[in-house]
């Protein structure tokens, strides 16, 4: 037994609510059990229920033992002369409020399913790939639906805070926000910093200047990247870049970022950088008001248009780098590139912006987007299925993610639906 599970059992009553009575011999009718405090002070606040007749309203207080009360010193502490319930596993010891009153004491440990401890400790102790791998199976489907689906709303929350912090950073500007957003979702993992890092040193406002000239963008972003300094190149196109760019420094005061930070090992060569940063570029060409298309777009399919056969330099028709021809076979993005990009950008960018206006309607759209997709395919998607688990949309292979990186992997078991209805679960 650990003080988490306790916990978890008080929280959703998995334990025997019959004829219930404190230590003291008084009857206990639960109404709330509180809400649950993971800051100082009382386990769960606001709780509410009758004892002995008396509707009180305060909190509840949750130790293995009850001696931990005086241990972790709560009887020289104000904050608790309001607890009015003392929840323990075991009751060993009398103990007293600061202003010198007994609370009342509630033992759960007869009340306690006694299958619960082994299927907590089958979850925590397993080397699993995912703690409930061997159990997964017996959750029925329909709690697992509503799981993901509130995993799926994390899963947007936990990406617009960054979208909301480079916003602040942008001093409100969706506009500047959205064109490096998307620069980093271009970068596909392997180069998302570099990416990033390349945005932020070309502003958008220098490639409004330019967009009607496309070998001045393209040259911008090259040599912004680094991948134009002290190089002596064989084709025309590289050495026209190299030219264009030299006259651009000097015009907008640029400072490249190094040529090393871009990674090209262990990529495949559509995603080595050099095309990457020519499709972000066309696409900049395409428009360099991002934000406005992706929030004025209500189709789905239009969206996906956006990114298709973009104005790429026909120099990238044969090329993955400079002064190194191959048979490329056009270097567009390809369809399951585009959709990576609607879900780990576009979808995020409409988030954000629905829940910063207030506007639900964008809310629905972005959540309409990603069950409009495929679900990605990687390996956690596929050792999911592998277990049962089978996405089809990306709306919950993206909730799928979210557990495994931030439930799974961190064997937080008892703050998981699944978990929950593991623990709980009746033979």
């Amino acid at each position: 037994m650990s003080e988490d599970l306790l916990h978890f059992i008080w929280k959703y009553r998995l334990f025997t609510t019959q004829d219930l009575h404190t230590e003291s011999g008084k009857t206990i009718q639960i109404f709330h059990v509180g809400n649950h405090n993971h800051d100082a002070g009382p386990d769960f606040l606001a709780a509410r229920m009758v004892i002995d007749g008396i509707e009180w309203g305060g909190n509840v207080e949750i130790h293995l033992r009850a001696s931990d009360w005086d241990r972790h010193r709560h009887q020289q502490d104000e904050a608790y002369n309001n607890v009015i319930l003392h929840v323990v596993y075991e009751d060993d010891k009398d103990v007293y409020r600061a202003d010198g009153s007994p609370p009342e004491t509630l033992e759960l440990k007869p009340r306690i399913s006694a299958a619960i401890l082994p299927r907590y400790r089958e979850l925590m102790s397993g080397m699993w790939w995912i703690p409930c791998e061997k159990m997964i199976h017996r959750v029925p489907s329909f709690h697992l639906s509503q799981w993901l689906s509130r995993l799926l709303m994390e899963r947007f929350e936990y990406k617009i805070s960054a979208i909301y912090a480079l916003l602040e950073q942008q001093r409100g500007s969706w506009e500047d926000t959205c064109y490096i957003w998307m620069a980093r979702s271009f970068g596909f993992k392997v180069n998302a910093d570099a990416f990033e890092q390349l945005a932020r040193s070309l502003p958008l406002s220098v490639i409004g200047k330019h967009k009607d000239n496309p070998l001045a963008v393209e040259a911008l972003f090259f040599g912004q990247a680094g991948m134009l300094e002290g190089e002596v190149f064989e084709d025309a196109y590289p050495q026209a870049l190299q030219r264009e760019y030299a006259h651009l420094r000097r015009l907008h005061s640029l400072q490249p970022m190094g040529g090393a930070t871009w990674r090209f090992m262990r990529t495949r060569p559509g995603n080595f950088p050099t095309v990457r940063i020519a499709q972000f570029a066309a696409l900049c060409l395409r428009s360099t008001q991002l934000f406005s298309i992706i929030a004025n777009t209500k189709d789905i399919g239009s969206l996906e248009t956006f990114f298709d056969e973009l104005p790429l330099n026909h120099y990238w028709l044969g090329h993955y780098r400079f002064d190194s021809s191959s048979s490329s076979g056009g270097n567009q993005l390809g369809e399951r590139s585009v959709d990576i990009l609607l879900i780990n950008a576009v979808a995020g960018i409409i988030f954000a912006y629905g829940k910063y206006i207030g506007k639900e309607t964008y809310i629905y759209r972005a959540i309409a987007l990603l069950e409009a997709l495929k679900a990605e395919d990687n390996t956690v998607v596929r050792r999911f299925s592998a277990l049962g688990i089978k996405a089809e949309q990306a709306a919950e292979s993206q909730a799928l993610l979210q557990m495994k990186a931030f439930y799974c992997d961190k064997k937080k078991c008892l703050d998981c639906g699944i978990g929950l209805q593991l623990i709980k679960h009746d033979e």
